[in-house]
Parts: C-alpha cells; sequence; structure tokens
C-alpha cells in the first residue's frame, strides 16, 4: 500500500472494529461504503480505531504533558501528541477538540478543518525533527513512517549518490566540490571504466569515485552480508590508486585516528575482534523482522561504532563503516541516509559518547534525522 502508515494502521483498527462488533450481528452486510457516505455502522467502527489507537486515559495523560494554564493544548501541542501514538495530525487534533474537549480552540468540524490546512503539519513536523533532541518523539515518528525503495538509475537515486559521496568525502577531509562529485557520477554512468576520471592522478577524485562504486555495491549487492566483507569495499574503494594491490589488505600495527576522539583496538585483536562482530551481525539479520524499526537503529547505531573501533585498514575505515551501515540499512527496508558534513563534529561526538559510556542516543539521533532528511530530499525529488 502506498498510503500513509498512519493512514494504514486506523483502516486496520476501523476492520478490526467491524470485526469485533458487527460480524455477529449483520455478517453479510458491513462491507465499508465506496461513496465516502458513512452510516451508523462505519461510524461505529471509526470510533473504535480512534479510542483503539488513542485511548483516553493515555490521551488526557499526554495532554496533561503539553497543556496550558487552562488545561488545553493548540496544534503543536498536538502535533508531538500525534507522533507519539503514531496517528495522522488531523484525527489527533479532531479527537482532542471533540472527545475530550480540550483543544484551545471552540470550533466546529469544518473551522477546525480549515485550521488545521492553514497549519500545513507537513511543514511543520520537518521543523520540529530539524530542531528536536527528544529521541523517544523520534522513535515514535521513524516507527511509524514509510520507506521507499531507493532505484539508483532514476533521478531520485543519482541524487542520493551525489549528496552522499559530497558530504562523505567531507567528512573524511577529501577536497572535491559538489560539483566534481556530481560530473564524477555522470561520466561514470555514461562510460564506466571508460570514464575520464577513472584514468585522473588526482588523488582526491580518485577517492571520490572509488567512494561511488562502494556505495552502489553496498545499496544493489545481493550477496549476504558479513563483517568479512569489508575487505571488498576497501579494494572498491581504492580500485583506482596507484597501487590497488595493497587494498583489502588489514593495517599490521597499532594506528591512532587523527584528531579523534577514540581510538582504534590493537592491531593483533582486529581479527578476533571481527569475528565475534560478525557473530553478532548474523544474529540480527537472521531475527530481523522481530526488531521495531527504532529498535533496530539502537542496534545498528552501536555496530557501526564498533567497526569504527575496529579500524581494521590503514585507510578508508569511516568511509567503508557507513556504506556498511546503509546495507544494514536496507536489509529492513529502510532508506540508506548520509551524515552531513556540516554536522562532522557532532557525528564524531556521537562517537566519542559510546566510547565514554556506551550511550548510543546521540548516534541514534543523528542516524534517525538523516534518515527523514533523505525521506524529505527523496519526496521532494518526485
Amino acid at each position: 500500500m502506498n498510503r500513509q502508515i498512519t493512514r494504514q494502521r486506523f483502516t486496520a483498527a476501523h476492520e478490526l472494529g467491524h470485526m469485533l462488533m458487527h460480524t455477529q450481528v449483520n455478517a453479510n452486510n458491513f462491507l465499508c461504503p465506496i461513496s465516502g457516505i458513512k452510516n451508523d455502522i462505519e461510524k461505529e467502527a471509526d470510533s473504535f480505531a480512534s479510542n483503539l489507537l488513542m485511548p483516553t486515559e493515555e490521551l488526557n495523560k499526554q495532554v496533561d504533558i503539553y497543556q496550558n494554564k487552562d488545561g488545553k493544548v493548540g496544534m503543536n501541542e498536538c502535533l508531538l501528541i500525534a507522533e507519539y501514538f503514531g496517528v495522522s495530525f488531523e484525527a489527533c487534533v479532531k479527537t482532542v477538540c471533540f472527545r475530550l474537549k480540550r483543544y484551545e480552540k471552540d470550533l466546529d468540524n469544518v473551522e477546525l478543518t480549515k485550521e488545521i490546512k492553514k497549519y500545513k503539519p507537513a511543514t511543520k513536523r520537518k521543523e520540529l525533527f530539524d530542531s528536536t533532541s527528544d529521541l523517544n518523539l523520534l522513535t515514535n515518528a521513524i516507527d511509524y513512517s514509510y520507506f521507499s525503495i531507493i532505484n539508483l538509475n532514476e533521478i531520485i537515486g543519482i541524487r542520493f549518490i551525489e549528496n552522499l559521496v559530497y558530504h562523505d568525502s567531507r567528512i573524511e577531509k577529501v577536497n572535491v566540490t559538489q560539483e566534481e562529485v556530481n560530473g564524477i557520477f555522470a561520466d561514470l554512468r555514461i562510460h564506466a571504466s571508460n570514464s575520464k576520471y577513472c584514468k585522473s592522478e588526482n588523488q582526491n577524485i580518485i577517492e571520490a569515485l572509488g567512494n561511488i562504486e562502494m556505495n552502489k555495491y553496498c545499496l544493489e549487492t545481493k550477496e549476504d552480508l558479513d563483517i568479512f566483507k569489508i575487505k571488498d569495499l576497501n579494494k572498491i574503494l581504492y580500485k583506482y590508486a596507484p597501487y590497488p594491490e595493497y587494498a583489502g589488505m588489514y593495517r599490521n600495527s597499532d594506528n591512532m585516528i587523527s584528531g579523534g576522539k577514540i581510538q582504534p583496538v590493537p592491531y593483533t585483536e582486529i581479527i578476533d575482534k571481527m569475528d565475534e562482530l560478525n557473530k553478532i551481525i548474523k544474529s540480527v539479520i537472521e531475527n530481523i523482522n522481530k526488531y521495531s524499526i527504532s529498535e533496530y537503529i539502537s542496534i545498528v547505531a552501536k555496530i557501526h561504532y564498533d567497526i569504527t573501533i575496529l579500524h581494521p585498514f590503514n585507510d578508508g575505515n569511516g568511509r567503508i563503516t557507513r556504506g556498511l551501515t546503509n546495507w544494514l540499512l536496507r536489509l529492513k527496508g529502510l532508506c540508506p541516509i548520509y551524515i552531513d558534513s556540516n554536522n562532522r563534529d557532532e557525528y564524531l561526538e556521537a562517537l566519542h559518547q559510546i566510547d565514554q559510556n556506551g550511550n548510543t542516543e546521540l548516534l541514534q539521533i543523528i542516524i534517525i534525522k538523516s534518515m527523514m532528511k533523505v525521506m524529505s530530499e527523496l519526496h521532494e525529488s518526485w
């Protein structure tokens, strides 16, 4: 279904209401009318769905959190409450207004509908998620989001890869412009290995070129994922480098991350740590359908950190870690992400927090916000 997940949930609850209340009464005559005109049975099923998804006692508790001095709430507060319950904004506002009588204005249905449209909840929702650091709010929102598959051969997929590689490069201080990345990707799509950039001696161009191919592999491959695939990712990343035969080789000395707040494991422990992490990844993939979206993102955030401190190669570790993260997200049917280079310091601080106290919350927030940013960009590209 292409309908919003909030609408799908309401429809499912509505039909459950029919099953529980109406099949025994009139088993052959409770099909929902396609005219849009609702009889008493339809209204009863709607009421059931509304009460199931927003129980009065819990709804009052949420209103209590945001209430003004008169014990009522407005549009901004209803937006937060709607995300908590995973229901549409309009349904939440009307329920607060008509069932609880706790909306800040006394309006009839027509007037309230006009006010909801004027409010532009989609725009306000984006502003809310851009500014919030409330993980509970973000996880509630992401658990009820609808995700589209990205086709890298379509314009939205092309734009995503271009943005990903540009920001990924800048995070690693590879000096390429957005225009250069776009040109490299366009020439690569047209000429493949005969692209003029494949023969470049410019290190920045070479790394951007390899990064494009490495990320495409992570987003398109049908191979099973395990941690040891990072050797293949490193080879792809440096396939155009002057000495590609050295790509995919684990480091053989202890290393320090330049300017980093976390430091990698000793090189002698790399293989053992990889083997431990591989068992975790295999178990996660085998049980992938048991996790909610937010639970899965929490796990992915921890794996992201674990690969970061492995730091198995002399170079390319950050880009490979983020590529592998997108591979993991794809397996759950989630859209891929990129870390905005303007948020580089926040991203490094998130990894530092995990290193210090095991707290993955900031990295989860970054992943979820990045996911919402990408979904917004994809929507605008249609």
